[in-house]
């Protein structure tokens, strides 16, 4: 700053009429703001609308995505409005409603709420540009699918295995969307993982693959699953069983070489004293008598607690008996 500059600065300053010229127009606009906010005004502002407690799953709602308010209050008051860095978003909780296809609720009704959310003054007022605020509930296309748990790997403990089948719960999944995109999900597989060195009942809880994911506005019911596992220790057991000849012509008979099979499995001790031969049938099932000399062994009766792990032999001969 030069000092011509500062020179100029200083008679400015020290100019008498003119200091009290500034003093006194600083003093009435002072004095006309507070005087402008503290009169009742009011602002308007378009703010986005978003209903919720309903479940978003099983319906979508068609209705306006705005709501036009005028906020009335002394300036003072509507200060708090004007340092929006954007219009706050304002919700509507239908919970407890009784909801139909068409809905309204009297605008009048949401006023409490609308200010309780918008932070305002107790004593400000608000007007709605519609007496009502109208909206459709639309119930969503839904298919029901299969849990495919085949992604998890069991390993159990060395003598310890699954007894029964897993229990999924729940074993299957509601798919809420659009009808295109519900045709093409056929099965909800659960997210691939490995689990080790199972010896005990154990319930597992397994998220889903996301599949509805690849469409939109595709939503499940539930997004994990339990996996329930009933363990048992197992021991192996044999049983000697008698080799029956099937043929479509019931007239033939054949006598099979050797006539007896010796079927291995795995069997829970709980069970070991239950499991009987008789509860075995092996068969051979012959199709053509002239072009085949041996014909494997088939297991077509068991019990369903026990896990077949070998048949000795694999193969018989036979001799038809004319």
């Amino acid at each position: 700053m030069t000092k011509r500059t500062k020179r100029t600065i200083i008679d400015f300053f020290s100019n008498h009429n003119l200091r009290s010229f500034i003093v006194c127009l600083l003093i009435t606009v002072v004095v006309w703001t507070l005087m402008s906010l503290s009169e009742s005004k009011s602002v308007r502002h378009t703010h986005p609308l978003q209903f919720t407690g309903y479940d978003k799953n099983k319906y979508a709602i068609t209705a306006d995505t705005a709501i036009m308010l005028e906020i009335n209050g002394s300036g003072f008051e509507l200060l708090k409005t004007a340092f929006w860095k954007k219009v706050p978003e304002i919700t509507i909780d239908l919970k407890g409603m009784r909801l139909r296809h068409r809905n309204s609720i009297a605008t009048a009704d949401l006023e409490k709420e609308f200010l309780s959310q918008l932070k305002l003054y107790e004593n400000q007022t608000i007007h709605f540009g519609e007496d009502s605020v109208v909206f459709f509930l639309n119930a969503r296309n839904s298919k029901r699918v299969k849990v495919d748990i085949s992604g998890i790997d069991f390993e159990f403990a060395p003598q310890y295995g699954i007894y029964g089948n897993p229990t999924v719960t729940p074993d299957s999944v509601t798919i809420y969307g659009d009808s295109n995109a519900l045709a093409e999900i056929k099965t909800v597989g659960v997210v691939g993982k490995k689990i080790s060195n199972i010896e005990t009942d154990s319930t597992y809880t397994v998220d889903l693959q996301p599949v509805w994911k690849q469409y939109s506005d595709v939503y499940p019911s539930v997004k994990k699953v339990k996996i329930r596992l009933s363990v048992e220790r197992f021991t192996e057991a044999s049983y000697t069983v008698p080799i029956d000849f099937v043929f479509r012509d019931t007239s033939v008979h054949a006598k099979v070489y050797p006539p007896t099979a010796e079927i291995t499995c795995k069997v829970a001790l709980k069970d070991y004293k239950k499991i009987t031969p008789e509860m075995f049938r092996a068969n051979v099932f012959c199709e053509n008598l002239h072009r085949q000399d041996t014909l494997p062994i088939t297991v077509s009766q068991f019990p369903k607690q026990v896990r077949i792990s070998k048949i000795k032999p694999e193969y018989v001969q036979y001799v038809i008996i004319r």
